[in-house]
């Protein structure tokens, strides 16, 4: 029988063993975090070698980074204020291929809070499309006026990702919000001159089997808004049309496949135009354009090139040619051969929708 001195240095043993392993920190792969382990938790700032998303911090706060929702698990490390880092995800993602969400709070937030961290602290969110079979760069950039003390609330009633622009519809990013993630709060520097707030609707394609976008063609589909700040009595909301689809004129996809060895820029006449991953140039592969049809059900579109950096005597034309609305085309790209152009098919639109990994 165990003598009550043995019993109690068995006690204490047992309490050494438990405080030192609480010491060390969260765990890898474990869910929540508590506010005392996520005050020292050991968060990488360096570049990873093999990262491949490149995340670009222009607000005056250190980030933390997650691949999707805020927790032990999906923390990226993190990103120093004014400064950019390499990002290696694969790790955090078991699937081959897919879409998350790269969400960010301030250091400070995470280090007092942990993962009890509720929506209103992520002050940035960007959506990540990745296929680790064909890992391509991916440039992500949190804007320089988030992060501030005024406030406004957006809606998503849709099963749609939903990108936040600001100025123009093609404009920065200042976020993105979940399907059906309502009363969002998007903290910003004030401005008395107010934000011009545009949509960007994100679904899967089923045709394509890629992520697609609905954007705003004019500068009237803004919705204007002056985030408050705090103290104020009115409320700075907004919430745009849940049938996205029947607000934006029709638009055709059109796939860029660039066979050469060089990096490619797609001009329509003396315009660069900006594809579906907001990049102007890229390497050889494919990248998705959509091409503004005028309000129309079809459109002959002339004056498209590649430019590949040879001059403009040498810029690959592209045909002519009459592109229909809700229709995908695909278009080779090789030097010293004529473009020739592919109808792949009409567009499914019968359920715009878009799944979140790590959610």
């Amino acid at each position: 029988m165990m003598s009550v001195r043995k019993f109690v240095f068995v006690l204490a043993v047992i309490a050494v063993l438990l405080t030192a392993g609480c010491g060390s920190g969260p765990g890898r792969g474990t869910e929540d975090t508590s506010a005392r382990d996520a005050a020292r938790a050991d968060v990488k700032w360096d570049d990873d070698a093999a990262g491949y998303l490149t995340v670009q911090n222009d607000i005056n706060e250190d980030l933390i980074l997650f691949a999707g929702s805020i927790n032990n698990r999906n923390i990226l490390g993190g990103v120093r204020k004014l400064d950019s880092r390499r990002v290696d995800f694969s790790g955090k993602l078991s699937e081959a291929s897919g879409t998350f969400l790269l969400r960010a709070v301030k250091e400070s937030e995470y280090r007092s809070k942990g993962s009890s961290l509720d929506s209103d602290a992520i002050i940035f969110a960007g959506l990540v499309v990745f296929d680790k079979g064909d890992p391509r760069p991916i440039n992500i950039n949190i804007q320089r006026y988030l992060g501030g003390n005024a406030v406004v609330t957006i809606q998503n009633d849709t099963n749609m990702a939903l990108q936040i622009r600001v100025d123009r519809p093609d404009g920065p990013t200042l976020t993105t919000l979940a399907p059906f993630e309502r009363n969002k709060k998007v903290y910003m520097d004030y401005n008395p001159r107010g934000y011009v707030f545009f949509p960007v609707y994100q679904y899967y394609d089923r045709t394509t089997g890629g992520i697609r976008s609905i954007m705003a063609q004019s500068l009237y589909d803004g919705i204007p808004a002056l985030p408050e700040l705090p103290g104020s009595n009115r409320d700075a909301t907004i919430d745009f049309d849940s049938r996205p689809a029947g607000l934006f004129s029709p638009f055709a996809t059109l796939i860029v496949t660039n066979e050469t060895r060089r990096g490619a820029i797609l001009r329509q006449g003396s315009s660069v135009l900006t594809n579906q991953r907001g990049t102007q140039m890229f390497n050889p592969g494919s990248e998705t354009y959509e091409l503004d049809l005028q309000k129309q059900s079809s459109l002959t579109v002339g004056g498209l090139a590649v430019d590949l950096n040879l001059g403009a005597a040498n810029f690959i034309r592209i045909p002519d040619y009459t592109y229909r609305a809700e229709y995908t085309y695909q278009v080779r790209i090789r030097e010293g051969g004529e473009p020739v152009i592919t109808e792949i098919g009409k567009s499914d639109t019968s359920n715009l929708s878009i799944t979140l990994l790590n959610e």
